[in-house]
């Protein structure tokens, strides 16, 4: 991996940003997703769950004057947010974070290669294991191998095949599925901006973890970057997870680690 630099750091950053401005508002906004631009900062806002982390997030906040923007954004109505710190930004950020009732409550490593690594042998993974991407056909069994994924409930299913319908509509999006013996066992999204592809949501349905199906998927979505002829791929994760060291096994470095903020009161 080429040597880490704010430069590169803050360009990952942008295109994470891209990617959630798509993933929350895309083709006809189904989720009344509102979006904030403060000089380089951009925030989204989903107000009928307003506990929702990466719904309800600010990315790109460095200049400290423009925390007043982002308050008055999510308190017209009354909602917390989450404020992506990266290392580069100055500590007067913070120090006005915290002069505003914000507090840390979690840390996300940021991963990069640059160039695109070649594509690793997965020996974890079972010899039944397939991935493969999808389209319009099949969105339905990708959404809902996505979402129980992250472990949400089966009765806000329809719910969300509603609000993610145009997910397949994305044009710099590709959409995979990995199967078991067949079964739908995970899901995984690559997004590509210009020369980045972009290692975007990806979960494994809770009966088939362990077999190496996440990293079957970060494979597969590399391999799309090399033919997409990115020059850089990046991903992020919780700081420590399983999901960090899959990257790192699949040839991604710690660019930088992030701290997440919140005015969520603690506990």
């Amino acid at each position: 991996m080429a040597a880490t630099t704010i430069e590169l750091s803050r360009r990952i950053e942008q295109v994470a940003t891209q990617y959630l401005v798509d993933r929350y508002s895309g083709p006809g906004n189904p989720m009344g997703t509102q979006i904030l631009r403060s000089g380089d900062a951009v925030a989204t806002k989903v107000p009928f769950v307003p506990t929702n982390e990466l719904m309800n997030g600010v990315h790109g906040l460095e200049d400290p004057a423009q925390l007043v923007d982002v308050l008055a954004f999510y308190g017209a109505t009354q909602q917390p947010c989450w404020v992506h710190v990266p290392p580069y930004a100055p500590i007067a950020l913070t120090d006005a974070l915290v002069r505003s009732g914000f507090h840390v409550e979690r840390y996300a490593a940021v991963m990069a290669a640059e160039p695109v690594p070649p594509a690793r042998p997965n020996h974890i993974a079972a010899a039944d294991v397939a991935v493969a991407e999808v389209g319009r056909a099949e969105l339905d069994v990708f959404l809902d191998t996505m979402n129980v994924g992250f472990d949400t409930p089966a009765a806000a299913l329809p719910v969300l095949r509603r609000n993610q319908s145009f997910w397949c509509d994305v044009p710099q999006w590709h959409l995979f599925l990995a199967r078991a013996g067949g079964v739908p066992a995970g899901a995984a999204v690559l997004s590509v901006h210009d020369d980045v592809g972009y290692l975007a949501a990806g979960s494994v349905l809770p009966q088939f973890r362990g077999r190496g199906i996440h990293a079957a998927l970060i494979a597969a979505r590399i391999a799309k970057a090399a033919v997409r002829q990115c020059k850089i791929v990046c991903g992020a994760a919780a700081w420590g997870s399983q999901s960090q060291r899959n990257q790192q096994r699949a040839g991604l470095a710690i660019a930088h680690v992030k701290s997440v903020w919140t005015n969520r009161p603690a506990g």
